[in-house]
């Protein structure tokens, strides 16, 4: 296997230094589309009216409400609820939320008060241009009262800005107050008032929903037809695209990709802005693998493999490269697991989540005896070289081994499982709770008991491993502290695919 010199965190910091293919592809026309999409948004006039300074008189609060009424009723509900979001929002037949938060306004702006200045400070970067804190924290304190008297209008958002897409932008630093209340509050008016950010978000969010018949064009699929095929908004775009493949409208899907999005597509070491990202920053997926997946349909396999091949060794695309890597597996080629650590490597660098978790699995099987080294592949090659020498070089194998072996260190078995706890916890830090799990089990193995104990608490909150039966999990938490009991991973969480 291809040895990392050093650990993931450095490899990850000089991969981005050395390899400039490594990130998420830049849509480089996004400039100028986005340009368009401004100068032709029609919710936008030639000189826009500045954020408001001082709050509407007509803005007051709530009556107040006895803590349990608030905490059993956070908002409104509309009787036209017909749809539920995996979150338990209740959307409307068009994927609207129209309810209000039911709760006492002031104590959510005292929170907010407290905090704005670290929030600001944390998304300073993906702020509309020229928002200073004071212009956030006017605007936010008029989101979160709006959010809590009225059903979102475009009027209300209208009233703190008519630049509506920089009101969404501040918006979503509020996902976090009234469980995500005052953000769906804010997503759904937003989009009413023809956001084009929002607009993309609430119906990538709408065709998803169980339910929903994603051959009806509601408005705000239309807004969203617009904004790809006459604005060339890249967001829309991707969207309309990804819909028409749902649709089976594949050839569709090919033309729009081909023509306005893929000869834009550029490497670049750096992770595209927040707001810039094409892929909706991972919701809309790779716009290779949508491309990929309309040429399937239409081409097959062959076409399919060829388009991810071609995403993955000439631009790089992590998502790309994992994909490869998995189907590589499948072909009878004994060097199949190298060339599977070298893309999934890649893919992981590239900041890939499940090509970490895949990377570590690998490392942890190489150290169970499951594949060979490095070392012992390259001392077969050397058997087979020493071989094929003239009798006049065999007194000079020692030598040459002497010089192999001091430019050329392959790691051991137990060196690779070291490997593996490491992208183990670089995995559970993306947010993999298998990858917690296995991390816990390992430390307890290694004797480092309270780190396991902290880290398997830590996955427990999150969730442990649903693949895992219930009666496995609960005899292991109770034999935590018993090191005697040692079942081993459990193999349905070392898969590498």
């Amino acid at each position: 296997m291809a040895r990392p010199l050093v650990s993931p965190l450095q490899w990850r910091q000089l991969h981005q230094a050395l390899c400039p293919k490594t990130h998420m592809l830049r849509h480089n026309g996004a400039q100028a589309c986005t340009a368009r999409a401004i100068a032709n948004n029609s919710n936008t006039t030639t000189s826009k009216r500045p954020f408001h300074t001082t709050q509407s008189r007509s803005i007051v609060g709530p009556n107040r409400q006895s803590p349990s009424v608030r905490k059993q009723n956070r908002r409104i509900r509309s009787p036209e609820e017909v749809y539920e979001t995996p979150g338990g929002v209740g959307l409307d037949r068009d994927g609207f939320w129209n309810g209000a938060c039911a709760a006492h306004v002031e104590p959510t702006l005292a929170e907010f008060k407290q905090a704005a200045g670290d929030i600001y400070k944390y998304y300073r970067d993906s702020m509309p241009p020229g928002v200073n804190l004071a212009t956030y924290m006017d605007v936010c304190e008029q989101l979160i009262r709006l959010s809590h008297l009225h059903a979102p209008t475009a009027s209300q958002i209208r009233s703190i800005s008519t630049d509506v897409d920089a009101v969404f932008r501040i918006a979503v630093t509020l996902a976090d107050f009234q469980l995500g209340i005052i953000y769906q509050w804010a997503l759904t008016g937003c989009a009413k008032a023809k956001s084009r950010r929002a607009l993309v978000t609430l119906v990538n969010r709408y065709i998803k929903l169980k339910g929903v018949d994603i051959y009806r064009d509601t408005e705000s699929i239309a807004q969203v037809k617009d904004l790809a095929l006459k604005d060339e908004y890249p967001h829309a775009i991707m969207l309309y695209a990804k819909l028409l493949i749902w649709r089976g409208e594949n050839t569709k899907a090919i033309e729009l990709l081909e023509q306005k999005i893929m000869p834009y597509l550029q490497p670049t070491s750096k992770v595209p802005p927040h707001w810039e990202d094409i892929t909706l920053n991972g919701a809309l997926g790779s716009p290779f693998r949508l491309y990929a997946v309309a040429v399937e349909k239409e081409q097959g396999l062959d076409g399919i493999r060829r388009v991810m091949r071609r995403a993955a060794t000439e631009f790089h695309d992590p998502v790309s490269m994992n994909d490869l890597a998995i189907t590589l597996l499948e072909k009878e080629d004994p060097d199949r697991y190298v060339i599977y650590e070298r893309f999934m490597l890649a893919s992981a660098l590239g900041g890939h989540a499940p090509a970490t978790f895949f990377l570590a699995n690998l490392y942890y099987r190489i150290s169970q005896g499951e594949f060979t080294t490095e070392a012992e592949r390259h001392a077969k090659e050397r058997e087979k070289a020493n071989a094929t020498r003239g009798a006049w070089l065999r007194p000079f194998e020692p030598i040459a081994n002497w010089v192999y072996m001091l430019f050329n260190q392959p790691l051991e078995r137990e060196t690779y499982r070291n490997l593996a706890i490491d992208w183990y916890e670089l995995a559970f830090d993306q947010g993999n709770n298998e990858a917690g799990f296995i991390l816990a089990m390992l430390l307890r193995e290694d004797g480092e008991m309270e780190k396991s104990r902290e880290v398997y608490n830590l996955t427990a909150q999150r969730g442990l491993p649903t693949s895992l039966s219930k009666k496995g999990l609960e005899e292991m938490k109770n034999k935590w502290e018993d090191q005697t009991f040692n079942p081993g991973l459990p193999p349905k969480l070392l898969r590498l695919t």
